[in-house]
């Protein structure tokens, strides 16, 4: 577009001095010439004896009075005219903010993810090398939540400023695809060498102080490289590849940069066709519990149950808890698991014997919840089965992340008969220090102490059942499994050992396997 008054500058003057022309002229033909012809046709009376300064006279008063009726119409035309390129500027305006906004993004001034997509079907249409940099700002929410959401633009802002400088040096293309998400695009082939000291420069360059929080922040970034001629020829799957190529980059500890890598994108589409799998697992029951016995000491009768749970999949094979329990942690779902145990176990146990108790393992995560005892008298309760029946086990390394939550939440699980075991004692972190500051019932004789045909530990083991003697604890041996030594049970109890567990006495096994068990061993 051209601008108005521009194109035309003296329009409105000239279209003036024409009509005070054309008003003179007329006025002239008038007065010497069709005046008389028009009187004559008219058979009106004419004196044509009029002096031409008389006639003249008439013909500057005539101008004169159109003149004065052009004032107010010229100033109207005059404001109308401003009006117009007035308009026509802001149009001009809008046409140019559209089409940088169509282009460009409008906090960094980047190329966007529009013209990038555009740029790079253009490029693998007509078969030319390209090579995408996907780069993904780690920790950017932390700059927002502690700076606010200014800081966070001009931390936007300077990252794209950085990143241009970047392109321009390596001929590439800076490109903000949206958030905290940038990219570099390379229009021409480049040897891996190079794309790893493009790498290198990326996360050189953003790790250099932010001006916006004087320095007491730094920027980190991950990577993932994707490369037309190895890995994709389309847009949009080459994208993906520097996306699966991004993530393999964060499992690694963040800043840092990776090549695509078909086999780890393999990987990471079964453990996400896993995560489904395990979703739907946990809304059909197929995460069961299993039941290992636990034994009374010397007597070695039967006095409860550990539960363990167990995968039992639709083609009838068994998922071991090292293959879900992790994913089920990082989906955030393993407090749904532990309430669809206990529910599941709570309705089995009402066949048993009365005495009879479960014991359940508790993860970190649910001992430091502060909803969670709560939430377990409540099961307990609508499952109609006794708080005394029921243990929990928690590991050592799930009381140092948050004492003193898991002190508030034991001491009130205690206080209503729930009996609270510290499990694989003696090969965490807690010591003296913990077990007499928490409510800590019992504790679990790690099972490694117990290895098959193993002795050099007995020493340590009943160091370990004297400190227990010494506060009033119970104590649990674990992994008694080893049919080789056929008097460690005899010398557990001897030593004040109150119970046993392991495969000498059970492996774990589904409710319906229990009936064998149970007619087996006598209750106590």
């Amino acid at each position: 577009m051209t601008d108005l008054h521009h194109q035309n500058p003296c329009r409105l003057p000239t279209l003036l001095l024409f009509t005070l022309l054309s008003m003179i002229g007329i006025s002239v033909l008038w007065e010497f010439k069709f005046e008389a012809l028009a009187m004559q046709w008219l058979n009106l009376p004419y004196d044509s004896d009029f002096e031409d300064a008389e006639r003249w006279r008439f013909v500057l008063t005539a101008t004169a009075f159109s003149l004065l009726s052009l004032i107010a119409p010229t100033l109207v035309l005059k404001r109308l005219v401003a009006n117009t390129r007035s308009s026509y500027r802001r149009l001009q305006r809008v046409q140019l903010l559209t089409e940088a906004l169509a282009k460009y993004d409008s906090l960094t001034g980047l190329i966007n993810r529009r013209i990038f997509m555009e740029s790079l079907l253009d490029q693998l249409g007509r078969n030319h090398p390209a090579a995408i940099m996907l780069i993904d700002l780690d920790h950017f929410k932390a700059i927002n939540d502690q700076h606010g959401h200014s800081v966070g633009d001009h931390t936007l802002i300077e990252v794209g400023r950085r990143l241009q400088d970047i392109a321009r040096l390596y001929d590439g293309m800076a490109v903000r695809l949206g958030g905290d998400e940038f990219c570099l695009l390379f229009l021409t082939h480049k040897e891996e060498n190079e794309l790893v000291e493009i790498a290198e420069t990326v996360l050189s360059k953003l790790a250099k102080p932010l001006p916006e929080t004087k320095g007491f922040c730094r920027l980190g970034a991950t990577i993932g490289i994707s490369r037309s001629w190895l890995d994709a020829q389309e847009a949009s799957a080459l994208l993906h590849c520097a996306d699966i190529a991004m993530y393999k980059g964060k499992s690694n500890g963040r800043l840092t940069f990776s090549f695509y890598d078909s086999e780890y994108e393999c990987q990471r589409r079964a453990q996400s066709e896993l995560e489904v799998a395990l979703r739907q697992a946990l809304e059909g029951e197929e995460i069961v519990p299993f039941y290992q016995p636990i034994v009374i000491l010397p007597a070695q009768e039967i006095v409860g149950f550990e539960i363990l749970a167990r995968w039992v999949k639709p083609d009838g094979s068994i998922g071991m808890p090292a293959d879900f329990i992790p994913v089920l942690e990082r989906l955030g779902l393993i407090s749904a698991m532990t309430r669809s145990l206990v529910k599941q176990a709570c309705r089995a146990a009402k066949s048993w014997d009365g005495h009879l108790h479960l014991s359940l393992n508790i993860s970190a995560a649910m001992v430091a919840d502060q909803f969670f005892p709560d939430q377990l008298l409540e099961q307990l309760t609508h499952e109609k089965f006794p708080f005394n029946r029921f243990e929990i086990e928690i590991t050592e390394e799930a009381l140092v992340g948050n004492l003193e939550a898991a002190q508030r939440n034991l001491s009130r699980l205690n206080s209503h008969g729930i009996t609270v075991a510290l499990d694989d004692f003696g090969t965490g972190y807690s010591g003296l220090y913990h077990l007499t500051r928490l409510s800590i019932d019992k504790i679990k004789i790690d099972r490694s102490f117990f290895e098959a045909g193993q002795t050099d530990h007995l020493p340590m083991v009943e160091a370990i059942l004297g400190m227990a003697r010494s506060m009033n604890m119970k104590v649990t041996a674990e992994g008694i499994e080893d049919f080789h030594l056929p008097h460690l049970p005899s010398w557990l109890a001897d030593n004040g050992c109150h119970y046993a567990q392991g495969y000498l006495y059970g492996r774990p096994q589904a409710h319906v396997e229990m009936v064998p068990v149970l007619a087996e061993f006598p209750f106590n």
